[in-house]
């Protein structure tokens, strides 16, 4: 941090024409651009175009912004227009000003906003993927232990949040696991469209102003200051300066894995409504007093921070779509709102994934006893025994079970429809 304010007149300008109260820019997004900055001034240097003091210079300035030592110079207010023009230029003005150099004429040779701003946003999200991706394995790996510590608690399976059929706990916690486990395909299909940028593009994708050797060492050494080995330019820049739709895959893969988990947060809280009151099949453990004025009352405060997780996500992600549709002809120009919405988006899920798993997952405390009891009360054995008993017939004891409150055990059994042991057999889950 320093004291001295190393940014020029366009960042101040910045200031005066967006004076929201909003958060910065991202500091992801900034250290991303960074490192094209740093591989920019080496790609310039072999392509001729700033000489080696030069380009030491902000390759130096760039590795002292990279160990966060000026945070506090980034400035610009997330909520800008301009496609990211500020934001760009803060970056270049304030490593201008610590290498020496001219920020437009040095920092920005060989480059466009237009080109900066969406690849440091690939760059960006593919490190905070990767990390969310690690947190979701993790998630995953608690949903199957859970699986297998339940695999013999019998409970009711419901439909319409109706008496369905038999099935597990762990049979539900062994979906719950493949559905994540699906939606990190999702996300990992997504993530493959990151790899390509359009840097070198300039404006509009057309190259102006960037030489070829330009462009070959600037890819060999983005990947080298990265360590994103797979790094390439696209096959075609203007597509990918025109059309910011690479975003809204990433974000609605990750979208529909907020919703998957806010379902799965709701049938948690419904399993755990009560604890006298409600299904009461499983609880939570405290983690805080659930109310200023009811003693001893315990809400599934995980639960429903994941509903709010989604909540957020969904709006953030509409806002990454309807930015996204607004790249009129050659320039996606809504990109501050879609990189300050996708980084959130990233950095928000990652932190959720670890938290259900660790403060909600783990902290389950099933009721085996009142499984077994909404089991047997039920009507849910009927499908069961509809194949050996006919339709008809086990219609009439579920009508007389509701009735009258007697199980369908005691029913079929007092009626000496199945002996014992044929009622074991036939209702194994």
């Amino acid at each position: 941090m320093t004291n001295k304010i190393l940014y020029g007149s366009q960042t101040k300008a910045s200031l005066v024409n967006f004076p929201f109260e909003y958060h910065r820019v991202l500091k992801e997004f900034v250290y991303a651009m960074v490192e094209i900055k740093k591989a920019a001034a080496r790609a310039n240097l072999k392509a001729g175009k700033i000489d080696k003091k030069i380009s030491d210079k902000i390759v130096f300035a760039c590795g002292e912004i990279l160990k966060g030592k000026y945070d506090d110079q980034f400035v610009v207010s997330a909520h800008h227009g301009g496609a990211g023009t500020s934001v760009n230029m803060c970056v270049n003005e304030v490593i201008g000003t610590l290498a020496g150099a001219h920020p437009n004429d040095h920092v920005n040779s060989s480059q466009s906003t237009n080109d900066v701003n969406p690849s440091a946003l690939k760059i960006a999200s593919i490190k905070l993927t990767k990390k969310l991706l690690k947190s979701l394995d993790y998630l995953i790996a608690t949903m199957d232990t859970k699986s297998k510590e339940y695999a013999d608690v019998q409970k009711l399976g419901r439909t319409h949040i109706q008496d369905a059929v038999p099935t597990t706990l762990g049979a539900e916690f062994g979906s719950y696991r493949d559905i994540l486990k699906r939606d990190k395909k999702r996300i990992e299909d997504a993530l493959n469209y990151f790899y390509e940028l359009n840097m070198g593009g300039t404006a509009i994708g057309n190259k102006i102003n960037a030489p070829e050797t330009y462009i070959n060492e600037f890819y060999k050494e983005i990947r080298q200051v990265t360590g994103i080995n797979k790094l390439v330019p696209a096959e075609n820049m203007m597509s990918q300066t025109s059309s910011d739709s690479d975003f809204c895959f990433l974000s609605t893969a990750i979208n529909i894995l907020c919703l998957d988990i806010s379902k799965m947060s709701i049938d948690f809280r419904f399993m755990a409504s009560g604890p006298k009151g409600g299904i009461g099949e499983i609880s939570f453990k405290e983690l805080q007093p659930g109310s200023s004025i009811m003693p001893g009352k315990v809400n599934p405060v995980i639960a429903e921070t994941m509903n709010q997780t989604y909540y957020i996500v969904s709006g953030k992600n509409l806002s990454i779509h309807q930015a996204a549709e607004a790249s009129h002809l050659e320039l996606g120009i809504m990109l501050p709102v879609i990189a300050d919405s996708l980084i959130t988006i990233l950095k928000l899920v990652d932190t959720a994934l670890v938290l259900f798993a660790d403060r909600g997952i783990k902290n389950i405390v099933v009721n085996r006893a009142r499984c077994l009891e909404h089991l047997e009360k039920s009507t849910a054995y009927s499908t069961l025994l509809t194949p050996r008993l006919g339709y008809d017939a086990v219609s009439k004891v579920v009508k007389e079970s509701v009735t009258t409150g007697k199980t369908m055990r005691e029913i079929i059994l007092e009626r000496k429809l199945l002996t014992v042991s044929e009622m074991k057999e036939l209702l194994k889950i």
